[in-house]
């Protein structure tokens, strides 16, 4: 509201429509689209044979959801997390596949994902922890208990609903304010992350000052510090075909051929390495 005040300053804001309706505008007739998308087009003259070529990218889309869906599920369903009540992997993708996106597809909505950040977020606020200090140095946050529920989730969803009737006052919201959130929400889910935590390893210049993480009692410095080497290399390349436009629906592809990338570590490292860089601290 107070930026709303200033309205000689620059301040980009929220882009919010002030009608539940569609928001395409036919260029020509200047006539909103229908609420139902004709699969042949507006005007009927979508060629089959670009239906079928459709498949390609929709395949890439297809290993997006899929991925991001599981990950997302195996991340807050890890054994460290201390959930009690089982997943369910195969019900998830059902209502995705068979209730959600046909809707979506029909209506012409952007297709929802697990939010993987916004999932980690929300268990993370439910989850009590005992700090524990590390050796050298340091401090690890470890899960004792989480309180499992479905009041957070309906809640959650309900006010998102909500927030249709608040269109015309979140129009003053300032982007940047959402950004600051997101942000929080994402640095915030990195506490605990070994990626992170053996990159935060490269800022020591004194080996014999490191927090003794488990896994540096088992393999040596020089290897942790290849292994992270490789990930942050993967890391950098999804991030820029992700903000690279032009080949950014590449994207879905690279996260698959990682699965094959990553048995070639195998060749590499030894399996009690990858076991202490890359396993489940429980399962080990």
């Amino acid at each position: 509201s107070l930026a709303a005040i200033w309205n000689d300053i620059g301040i980009d804001m929220l882009n919010v429509p002030s009608k539940l309706r569609p928001t395409y505008t036919d260029p020509v007739t200047r006539e909103l689209r229908s609420w139902i998308i004709n699969p042949m087009g507006v005007n009927g003259d979508f060629p089959v044979w670009a239906v079928f070529w459709c498949i390609l990218p929709a395949l890439g889309f297809t290993v997006l959801g899929f991925l991001d869906q599981n990950l997302t599920t195996l991340l807050v369903n890890r054994s460290t997390n201390g959930l009690q009540k089982p997943p369910a992997y195969h019900l998830d993708l059902l209502v995705c596949g068979a209730l959600v996106y046909p809707v979506c597809a029909i209506l012409g909505l952007p297709f929802p994902v697990a939010a993987t950040v916004r999932s980690l977020t929300h268990l993370i606020s439910l989850t009590n922890y005992d700090i524990q200090e590390i050796k050298g140095g340091g401090q690890r946050k470890v899960p004792t208990d989480v309180v499992e529920q479905r009041v957070t989730n309906l809640g959650i969803h309900v006010l998102i609903g909500l927030s249709l009737l608040l269109a015309p006052w979140l129009k003053y919201l300032p982007k940047a304010v959402l950004y600051g959130v997101f942000l929080f929400m994402g640095v915030s889910s990195l506490n605990g992350n070994e990626l992170f935590e053996r990159l935060a390893l490269w800022t020591i210049w004194d080996t014999s000052k490191y927090p003794q993480y488990p896994y540096l009692q088992k393999v040596s410095i020089q290897r942790v510090h290849i292994f992270t080497a490789l990930q942050a290399v993967g890391l950098a390349i999804l991030y820029a075909l992700k903000s690279i436009k032009q080949v950014a629906v590449v994207f879905p592809f690279f996260i698959a051929f990682l699965a094959c990338v990553r048995p070639c570590f195998g060749k590499y490292f030894t399996k009690n390495e990858l076991d202490a860089l890359d396993g489940d601290e429980e399962e080990e």
